[in-house]
């Protein structure tokens, strides 16, 4: 597995080749440097262990996805780009099955029981943390992690006009993800350009 560890005091656009780490699915790293590798590398680990399909995930600490990880109410799929919701977002809370934590999922067990909650979604809830989106390529992980933080920021909008939503079905998620999944390549272009310039 591979880990791009964001450098001390920078924001993501400075992650360069030298910031990836190669680690086992155990969360060990290979870095023959003896860098240290991230403290929720974990989390990674724990998914790509129970996911086989899985190759990629990200992990963020949305403002606007952060509420839906404290509340009853599900992140439920609000228009097409984020389909994949319509699957289920779950909400991991560490403290039903460790108690009190310092919140982070810095032990394998941890990513273990985040994976379990995860189960076959796209995108799992950490209470009061944050998020992690899963994919079968970088450029889909990529795309749902985006898609994920504007998806509650609609609901948050829609939420406050008042009476039911109209969100994707189960059906229609399916639909849309496939052909998201199909065409994300125009997005992930849009973006590189972006960060590169």
């Amino acid at each position: 597995m591979y880990l791009a560890r964001q450098p001390p005091g920078a924001n993501l656009t400075a992650v360069t080749a030298d910031d990836v780490l190669e680690l086992t699915l155990e969360g060990d790293s290979l870095d023959g440097a003896g860098r240290t590798p991230f403290i929720e590398r974990f989390l990674h680990a724990g998914i790509y262990r129970r996911r086989p399909d899985v190759m990629a995930v990200a992990h963020g600490h949305s403002p606007s996805v952060i509420p839906f990880g404290l509340v009853a109410t599900p992140l439920r799929a609000m228009y097409h780009n984020a389909a994949f919701l319509s699957a289920g977002a779950p909400v991991f809370d560490i403290r039903s099955r460790f108690g009190t934590t310092g919140i982070v999922i810095d032990t394998l067990d941890k990513g273990d029981a985040l994976a379990d909650t995860l189960a076959g979604a796209a995108v799992v809830l950490l209470r009061a943390h944050g998020f992690a989106a899963v994919g079968p390529s970088l450029q889909a992980v990529v795309f749902r992690a985006i898609f994920t933080e504007i998806n509650a920021r609609v609901q948050l909008q829609a939420a406050a006009l008042g009476g039911p939503m109209a969100a994707l079905d189960a059906d229609e998620g399916r639909l849309a993800d496939a052909i998201n999944l199909a065409t994300v390549g125009r997005s992930w272009e849009l973006w590189r350009k972006r960060v590169a310039t």
